[in-house]
């Protein structure tokens, strides 16, 4: 099951960064016309913040994954802290995709990211 939870960890923290990457460059629900740290969402609602914590959260899912597969000292804190993270941000994230009908395609990944929080964290406990 280690190798299940990291592998699911990895994948996750990677689509995350992926998806995220994808649609700041796409540039079609990003507005980056006044800079980075100024780039709105559709709603003018800032969007470094959001980015900080989905892009941490990413890189604490890919580590803890890989300190699974490793065995280290530190995975299971690190799994947990990123699996967490992941049950959270799937669970609010998918308000946002369910809100609008062209935004239902990303409740698939929303959905499978909560998933994986919740079988990973219960693993981690048991």
């Amino acid at each position: 099951m280690r190798l299940v939870v990291a592998v699911g960890m990895i994948v996750m923290g990677l689509g995350i960064a992926g998806l995220w990457t994808r649609d700041v460059i796409a540039g079609d629900k990003v507005d980056l016309s006044r800079g980075v740290l100024r780039a709105r969402e559709e709603d003018d609602s800032l969007l470094w913040p959001h980015w900080l914590a989905e892009y941490g959260t990413a890189l604490v899912l890919v580590i803890g994954g890989l300190g699974l597969i490793a065995r280290a000292d530190w995975s299971v804190a690190a799994a947990a802290g990123g699996l967490g993270a992941l049950l959270y941000t799937s669970v609010n994230s998918l308000g946002w995709a369910l809100a609008k009908p062209e935004r239902s395609a990303y409740a698939i990944p929303m959905t499978a990211g909560a998933i994986v929080g919740v079988l990973g964290l219960t693993w981690l406990i048991a």
